[in-house]
């Protein structure tokens, strides 16, 4: 039965790897990965979502699979809009709006002007009414129910699937930080690298980023997981264990950039801030920070507390949410 209602507030995490959106006085109502497939020779949208996921690589030729949002930014305008308006028109098969919706849109830092106009042109396109953009480590904060609004510095370091946003907050404005792409997908270019170079097999990114759920571990446990792909050298079909220890040779360095990047963003803070994120530690959250062992690798490296949020993935949707669901007061938060 459809559902009506004056006008739906939504919270989009439009994130490289995954888009979830927060309805107000629902919750979280779409969790899906950012791709969208087309079928080239009517241009008609033939999935979006997991069963897009599914087409990637498997496609025939008059299949497009396209991820639009690469490293955070709108980067397929076309693509980004026909995603938001199949998801907008998903939610109207459940609810009815008399007004046109309002979207609030995170989005990483440091974006320009024109790639921030990307994002909301992008919205209205798709049919929102009003477009609001948060920078996502002020919605991460929220949706670690971080009191950001104190005078008082957070350092905040999310790891996403594009980009890692490290980030200095205090007084509810973002002090210091920046926005740098080592995080989920550079993860998995460099294990498909790694494996290529080290076993002489070509394998697709989906099953390294299961390998990577399934038995990524940077604290010395050695766990296996089977990869079957093309020998890169007799084009064979081929079968190898994938091993933790793989895993950490493979993100070694990835993970010394990371711990040098924040050690930057903690060198330009002013001095009373740094009291206050050695007293309170580092928190982190994203996807990426579910690979095992790193809160405890960060904290060996960095000489400070890491504190890991409790529920990681949603941190940024759910402070969408907080934020949609006390508009008048958090919308002094938004950059538009």
């Amino acid at each position: 039965m459809t559902k009506l209602t004056l006008q739906l507030q939504l919270g989009l995490d439009l994130g490289t790897s995954n888009t979830l959106v927060y309805l107000k006085n629902r919750g979280i109502i779409f969790e899906e990965p950012s791709v969208i497939a087309f079928d080239k020779r009517n241009q008609t949208i033939m999935a979006i979502g997991k069963e897009a996921q599914k087409m990637l690589g498997r496609a025939p030729q008059y299949i497009s699979v396209v991820k639009p949002i690469n490293f955070g930014i709108v980067t397929d305008f076309e693509a980004t809009q026909a995603y938001l308006t199949k998801i907008l028109e998903n939610i109207y098969k459940e609810y009815f709006s008399i007004l046109r919706p309002i979207a609030l849109i995170g989005v990483p830092l440091n974006l320009t002007e024109v790639q921030m106009r990307g994002v909301i042109d992008a919205g209205l396109s798709a049919g929102f009414k009003k477009v609001y953009l948060i920078e996502e480590p002020i919605a991460a904060a929220l949706g670690g129910n971080l009191d950001i609004d104190e005078a008082k510095g957070f350092l905040i370091v999310d790891i996403g699937g594009g980009t890692t946003e490290i980030s200095v907050i205090s007084l509810g404005g973002i002090v210091v930080g920046k926005s740098i792409k080592i995080a989920g997908d550079r993860f998995n270019q460099t294990i498909q690298n790694y494996v290529r170079l080290k076993y002489n097999l070509i394998v697709g990114e989906s099953q390294i980023e299961e390998a990577k759920i399934n038995i990524g571990s940077i604290i010395g446990k050695n766990n296996y997981y089977i990869l079957r792909g093309r020998d890169a050298i007799t084009t064979l079909p081929k079968e190898i264990n994938l091993s933790s220890q793989d895993l950490r040779e493979a993100l070694n360095s990835h993970l010394e950039d990371l711990v040098d990047e924040i050690k930057d963003v903690i060198n330009i803070t002013p001095a009373d801030l740094v009291g206050d994120i050695v007293n309170k530690g580092i928190y982190l959250t994203g996807g990426g920070s579910l690979l095992e062992g790193l809160d405890d690798y960060l904290e060996k490296n960095l000489n400070v507390k890491v504190n890991k949020f409790e529920n990681p993935l949603h941190s940024v949707v759910l402070g969408l949410g907080k934020i949609i669901e006390n508009f008048d007061y958090y919308k002094k938060f938004c950059i538009n």
